[in-house]
């Protein structure tokens, strides 16, 4: 089944020496149970890319159990990372400017439902390291509501 929900996503990246950032967007977007269980949530999202905005599409895969995610980007930055309790998850960051080999080594993972109000949220802490090296300290929650109106 396919409906249309509201996607909430915050992220929080503390680097060494800089001030903790935090981004959060706000979009709409399509839930979709999968029929190997996993479920799925696609949205668009726009960023301020410095040379103008880009339209960026995610794609988010639960694992049936709630244990694990996937998160498959788009756009010149595309990538694909994946969360999952003391998982280390080696990647390839895309760029204009070519790709970079990074790891995500996940510290804690949650995944929460309520059924009666149709939400979802989904929380992973992080490391992303490049070359051996910690870049950042990181923080990421998805939270998924259904809309008024479903497809």
């Amino acid at each position: 089944m396919r409906r249309n929900v509201d996607v909430n996503v915050t992220g929080i990246h503390s680097r060494p020496g800089e001030p903790t950032e935090k981004i959060v967007t706000s979009s709409t977007g399509i839930y979709e149970d999968m029929d190997d269980g996993r479920r799925l949530v696609e949205y668009d999202e726009e960023q301020d890319a410095g040379r103008g905005v880009m339209k960026i599409h995610n794609q988010v895969y639960i694992a049936s159990d709630g244990k694990s995610m996937e998160i498959i980007r788009g756009g010149e930055h595309s990538n694909r990372l994946e969360f999952g309790k003391e998982l280390e998850y080696d990647t390839e960051y895309n760029t204009p400017y070519g790709s970079m080999s990074m790891k995500v080594v996940t510290n804690s993972f949650e995944f929460n439902t309520n059924h009666d109000e149709g939400a979802m949220k989904v929380m992973a802490e992080y490391a992303l390291e490049m070359g051996g090296q910690v870049l950042s300290d990181s923080m990421i929650i998805i939270e998924i509501k259904k809309t008024e109106t479903s497809t």
